[in-house]
């Protein structure tokens, strides 16, 4: 076991499987465990299990407990990124759960856990904490999209209506892949074409919609693919072949599916959320109400838009353009030019 200076146990953790998918983290530290207990209870099981494996690589970096990590300790995981090439979102991220678990470590014993080393507690209301977090500045991050084109090849370079299915799902209905793939029978309404999205990003439920193309990709894939395979399994989409045939699909392997046709298409930057990206960006370049794409997509802050409103330059001249149209200039046109009009 590894042991700081002070003699005492750095954290070890234990990652528990069933059926290819972790269903349980524990560690040696009462305090992480608490806070992934909490986690567990409150947040949705990826936040759960995004939060658990990183901590878990904080930790092995670190190598000290929690009551010992400081801000040298966090530096040194810092720099340990920087080394291995991580993006600042990626660092940010990792930080974010460091100081998620010092916050509710406050909670439970605010004399022994009197600080956040990741981002320090708020003293006054003029305190600008801010300032002193080790957050890297990011730019504003504005999303890729698919040119029709890219679409196209991506689309038919897949061989299966599965697969088909599942790009239509991300790119027209923008749908996560973890939403995707945790559909279930009982959660689609044929009638309506609509999808009760149970497990959405922060544990919301909403209602997800398809289109016509999609509706037919769907029952070309129940018919002739999925068929009476595994007709006990109540996840719609499920693995056609290999040992784990039969059996719902993961995320890793979905990803890991599109990116490979993806290249085969010569499309090397893509990554399976561009479907999302793409679709969130021409329901709004297409008119639909920005309250209106929220709902659909999830989106529950107004600003998670702006990025997919301030996407093109082009756009925002058409629709300034557009709005001109509405205008009657012809006086002001005579004012400048002396009645020449």
């Amino acid at each position: 076991m590894t042991e700081d200076a002070s003699g005492t146990p750095a954290v070890e953790f234990t990652v528990t499987r069933s059926g290819g998918k972790i269903v349980d983290v524990q560690s040696s530290s009462p305090e992480i465990n608490h806070f992934l207990r909490v986690l567990k209870l409150s947040r949705a099981h990826n936040t759960w299990l995004n939060y658990a494996l990183d901590l878990k690589l904080f930790f092995s970096i670190v190598k000290v407990p929690p009551h010992a990590v400081g801000r040298p300790e966090c530096l040194t995981f810092m720099e340990h990124q920087d080394r291995e090439g991580r993006a600042d979102a990626t660092i940010n991220r990792r930080l974010a759960a460091v100081s998620s678990m010092f916050d509710e470590l406050h909670l439970l014993d605010p004399e022994r856990f009197s600080r956040n080393p990741v981002f320090p507690f708020q003293r006054s209301r003029h305190e600008r904490r801010r300032r002193a977090s080790l957050y890297r500045k990011q730019p504003e991050r504005i999303p890729d999209v698919l040119a029709t084109e890219q679409l196209q090849t991506l689309f038919g370079a897949v061989h299966t209506w599965r697969d088909r299915t599942l790009i239509l799902l991300m790119w027209v209905s923008c749908l996560r892949i973890s939403e995707a793939l945790a559909i279930q029978f009982d959660d689609i309404e044929c009638s309506n074409h609509s999808i009760q999205i149970r497990a959405g990003k922060g544990g919301h439920p909403r209602t997800a919609y398809m289109d016509s193309l999609t509706l037919e990709a769907l029952n070309r894939y129940l018919d002739h693919e999925r068929g009476e395979l595994s007709p006990e399994e109540p996840h719609v989409f499920v693995a056609l072949k290999g040992r784990a045939r039969g059996t719902p699909l993961s995320v890793n392997s979905v990803q890991k599916l599109l990116t490979y046709h993806a290249k085969r298409g010569h499309l090397d930057a893509f990554h399976a959320h561009l479907l999302r990206h793409t679709g969130i960006t021409q329901l709004i370049q297409g008119g639909m109400s920005e309250p209106a794409v929220r709902k659909l997509v999830g989106h529950r802050h107004p600003a998670s838009l702006e990025p997919y409103l301030h996407l093109k330059d082009e756009f925002v001249a058409d629709e300034f353009a557009t709005a001109q149209q509405g205008l009657d200039m012809q006086t002001y046109r005579a004012l400048l030019t002396g009645g020449d009009a």
